[in-house]
């Protein structure tokens, strides 16, 4: 009878949770950089073959409040490459060596906190395209060398 007695009692609470609003969530830019590319407008060009380097992932508040990314995936094309749960640059490398030229997906997935903000969960998007040979990148495209995007974290779904 107690526990019955205590299930109805904590019931109405049950009523009273809220989801959070989007106006709690972190408010950050993400700024990622890569080497072993070239970056022409937002995409990424490489020639097959070359080791790409993501040097690191690191967000800017865009408030007065301190922030910081932990539980950064990288996804290549829809398949998990690698995970670190662990507060740091999070740099990783893979090779393009056996891939196919033409445009490919890197996805990051990561978790923001950001001081007196929800714990928020982020995915980004960035374009590879593999090149066959230096020749067939785009005209005027800078060398291949080391580039840092800035990409702003939205609450759009």
């Amino acid at each position: 009878m107690k526990k019955l007695f205590y299930l109805l009692l904590m019931l109405p609470l049950a009523f009273f949770a809220s989801c959070n609003d989007d106006d709690d969530l972190a408010q950050v830019d993400f700024e990622v950089t890569l080497s072993g590319v070239t970056q022409v407008n937002d995409n990424f060009y490489t020639v097959q073959g070359n080791t790409v380097n993501i040097d690191g992932v690191s967000v800017k508040s865009l408030t007065d409040k301190a922030a910081t990314v932990t539980g950064v995936r990288y996804f290549l094309d829809g398949f998990p490459i690698w995970a670190s749960v662990e507060e740091g640059n999070f740099s990783f490398a893979f090779t393009t060596e056996g891939m196919e030229a033409g445009s490919h997906n890197l996805a990051i997935t990561a978790t923001v906190l950001q001081v007196d903000k929800t714990i928020t969960s982020a995915a980004l998007n960035i374009p590879i395209i593999i090149v066959e040979k230096t020749e067939d990148l785009p005209a005027g495209a800078p060398e291949i060398g080391t580039y840092t995007t800035t990409l702003r974290m939205s609450t759009n779904n």
